[in-house]
């Protein structure tokens, strides 16, 4: 009994893993790996997808340079309450 269970339990196995993927809806969204050697071509390769979604989409996209944050010492913080 522990055999017929045994060879039930790897058949069903075989089969789920046998089962195709599901394919990927066109509106799903995908990951892409990119690589760069330096900033120049980061700045292309930004630009590039950029120009990508602006075609399909319309309009235009402002690029803001990006912020920096600065350290607060929290033992010179005084609250006053």
């Amino acid at each position: 009994m522990k055999t017929v269970c045994l060879l039930v339990l790897f058949a069903l196995l075989a089969v789920v893993c046998a089962a195709p993927a599901p394919a990927a809806s066109p509106d799903e969204p995908t990951v892409s790996i990119l690589r760069y050697r330096n900033d120049q071509e980061l700045e292309y390769i930004q630009r590039a997808i950029i120009a990508q979604y602006e075609g399909r989409l319309g309009g235009t996209t402002q690029i803001h340079a990006p912020r920096t944050a600065s350290v607060v010492n929290t033992q010179t913080l005084g609250i006053h309450i």
